[in-house]
């Protein structure tokens, strides 16, 4: 997956502005800036050229994790959404995902840091679609979720807040939506236990899951042994490369989500948890189910079904 042409184009301008070589060496320690800071709520971001390495190093991949789990959101259910906001919005990827998924009348950017603001408005001032937006300081943290949206959405912010404070803030956020809240975190075990803990506290709430879960029921996964996570396959190019100092033209970005409703919805039969296990006249999948995990194997025989999985992957639906 690629990020619109239109973005492509905005980071590369906001890079013009300034010395190359800064950008690419800020990249790097923004990268290992938020890799340490797990948990501890501290500003990471304080100079406009760390606000573009943002840009460079996160955004496409942000932007793919947003657009990929939105997708099988919406594939299901018909939900009027006419207003949305993005909390800690950083520099706005979450909503470039949002703005080709979804036609809406109003969203909202809510962002902490100064720096991340001013550079999230810098790139949508360049696409017509965005250039209206509205980006306001706001701290999860500490200030009031006073206005309510049809769509919440938050990528990648409750992993960097202390345990207290994620909890208040998924209480925010779930007391501000309308209908949908959907919350990212990094597809790894600690990603995944921050998933699982907001899962709980929205199922405590009533919340009724959209997406990746086929129930409400209790999670079948233990969170100390395994994890549930997906991944997307973002295009990197020169510069995206020389920012992260990797060789390949793609990285696979994983990630965890949960996504509720406050009206009642349709929930999948069962989603596979990971690639399917491909074999010579038969192929293997792990699924989540309304019963639990299950082990389930298509034989070539069953001509319909075994075509249908061979080209499914982990967060398919089947």
């Amino acid at each position: 997956m690629d990020i619109p042409q239109e973005l492509k184009e905005a980071i590369e301008n906001a890079i013009i502005r300034e010395k190359y070589s800064n950008i690419i060496n800020e990249s790097q320690s923004i990268s290992r800036k938020y890799r340490e800071n797990k948990g501890k709520g501290e500003k990471l971001v304080t100079k406009q050229t760390e606000a573009i390495a943002y840009a460079i190093s996160r955004m496409p991949a942000t932007y793919c994790a947003v657009y990929s789990a939105l997708s099988k959101i919406l594939k299901n259910n018909s939900f009027n959404i006419k207003n949305i906001l993005d909390v800690g919005a950083g520099t706005g990827s979450a909503t470039w995902a949002i703005k080709d998924l979804i036609k809406v009348n109003q969203i909202t950017c809510l962002e902490r840091e100064n720096e991340m603001r001013k550079i999230g408005s810098r790139l949508m001032s360049e696409c017509e679609d965005l250039k209206s937006i509205e980006w306001k300081e706001f701290d999860i943290t500490k200030d009031e979720l006073n206005q309510k949206a049809d769509l919440i959405v938050t990528s990648y912010v409750i992993n960097e807040l202390k345990p207290e404070d994620r909890r208040n803030a998924i209480k925010k956020m779930w007391n501000a939506t309308n209908q949908i809240l959907l919350i990212i975190e990094p597809g790894t075990p600690e990603g995944f236990k921050h998933i699982l803990e907001a899962r709980n506290i929205l199922l405590a709430e009533n919340a009724e899951i959209i997406s990746p879960c086929p129930h409400n029921e209790k999670c079948p996964i233990n969170p100390e042994t395994d994890w549930c996570s997906f991944y997307v396959r973002v295009s990197r190019n020169s510069i995206q490369r020389q920012a992260k100092n990797g060789e390949l033209g793609y990285e696979d970005e994983k990630f965890s989500y949960i996504a509720v409703s406050k009206a009642p919805i349709k929930q999948e039969n069962s989603i596979i948890l990971r690639h399917p296990q491909i074999a010579k006249g038969y192929v293997k999948v792990k699924l989540c189910t309304k019963n639990g995990i299950e082990e389930k194997t298509y034989s070539k025989k069953d001509k319909e079904i075994y075509k249908k999985v061979r080209k499914l992957d982990a967060g398919d639906t089947i």
